[in-house]
């Protein structure tokens, strides 16, 4: 059951016509079991949501000065500039 994600904030609900019966998916995000009901999303501007991990760790800094890590322009702990 794909997990499907609405082209933009605006579209809030969504009808799918498949042999003779209507569908209607409400939400930005919605749960799909029927692969034509996916496909037919698709081609309209829905994607799927994204399920590989987590956010990328940012990269910080070692203070050239004392040795302290941190993401800041000035060390946190001496208040060194980072050049």
């Amino acid at each position: 059951m794909p997990r499907l994600l609405s082209p933009d904030d605006a579209c809030v609900s969504v009808d799918v016509p498949a042999g003779g019966l209507t569908t209607r998916y409400d939400g930005r995000i919605v749960n799909v079991a029927d692969s034509t009901h996916a496909r037919a999303l698709k081609a309209i501007g829905y994607v799927q949501a994204d399920v590989s991990g987590g956010p990328v760790r940012a990269d910080g800094f070692r203070c050239a000065t004392c040795g302290f890590s941190s993401y800041f322009r000035a060390c946190s702990r001496c208040d060194a500039d980072r050049a």
